[in-house]
């Protein structure tokens, strides 16, 4: 019996002293590796508003009475194409008017498919088609009827024309010039024309211009 009482007052001695004996403390996680910045996303009105003002530097000064007005930018637009076969075009005044990054669309007729198709050009390829144009034929458009519609400095008309291979010669089409115009508190420019005339819409241009 004392063996035994002794032998377990060891052993409870040394689970005891096991007890109270301190416990290492735990080793702290390991640092995470620092992360690179995220890369900004280019911003594309930024990048946009950046190549603007690069183009608009490059841009021919207007004639200031002709961006003065919607009226007086529409006058400009029709004067500047029009003229007797051989006589160039001034095509400066010409790209004046349009602000960079517009359009000219005509809505034409294909073979491959039904219906109508836009073909968008820029002022640049419009001049190209225009000065080879010039050089073979007369050419003169004017508007006889518009309507207009607007908020704030955004105006959109639907000016209908005729054009003619001379001043007073016969009618040799007549359609509709879907123009955009805005005003940048400064002057009026030509965002966008989309145009289309009788013979390829199939139909007559109506006194109001709704689509009948």
């Amino acid at each position: 019996m004392s063996r035994l009482f002794v032998a377990c007052a060891v052993l409870l001695g040394t689970a005891s002293a096991f007890a109270q004996a301190p416990t290492a403390a735990p080793a702290p996680p390991p640092k995470a590796a620092p992360t690179a910045p995220a890369a900004t996303k280019p911003n594309p009105i930024q990048i946009s508003g950046e190549r603007t003002q690069a183009a608009l530097a490059q841009l021919p000064a207007p004639k200031p009475e002709d961006v003065k007005s919607v009226d007086a930018i529409l006058k400009a637009l029709y004067d500047v194409i029009s003229g007797p076969a051989g006589t160039p075009r001034d095509w400066a005044r010409f790209r004046s008017l349009f602000h960079p990054g517009a359009t000219l669309v005509p809505l034409v007729h294909t073979q491959a498919a039904p219906g109508l198709h836009a073909r968008p050009i820029s002022p640049d390829e419009f001049v190209a088609m225009g000065t080879a144009a010039a050089t073979a034929r007369a050419f003169y458009e004017k508007e006889t009827a518009r309507q207009t519609m607007g908020f704030s400095d955004l105006v959109h008309v639907m000016s209908t024309y005729e054009t003619r291979e001379a001043k007073d010669g016969p009618l040799v089409a007549k359609g509709v010039n879907s123009i955009q115009l805005f005003n940048d508190g400064q002057r009026w420019w030509v965002m966008h024309i989309v145009w289309v005339d009788e013979k390829t819409a199939g139909i007559k241009v109506p006194k109001d211009l709704t689509r009948k």
